[in-house]
């Protein structure tokens, strides 16, 4: 396996590790950025909408 495939595996895999409070206040930040970006009368990203659908 070369570094640099070895590199990008351990970044994937730390970037799963989340804490549920930390899961918690991206769903929540998410679920906010809805809610302004319709205030505003712009169209949110797809990934924000996939992260707010999440339960808390």
């Amino acid at each position: 396996m070369s570094t640099v495939a070895e590199k990008k595996a351990t970044g994937e895999a730390q970037k799963r590790k989340v804490s549920p409070a930390q899961e918690r206040v991206i769903v929540r930040a998410a679920r906010l950025r809805l809610s302004t970006d319709k205030k505003q009368g712009l169209e949110s990203p797809a990934w924000v909408r996939k992260i707010a659908k999440r339960p808390l």
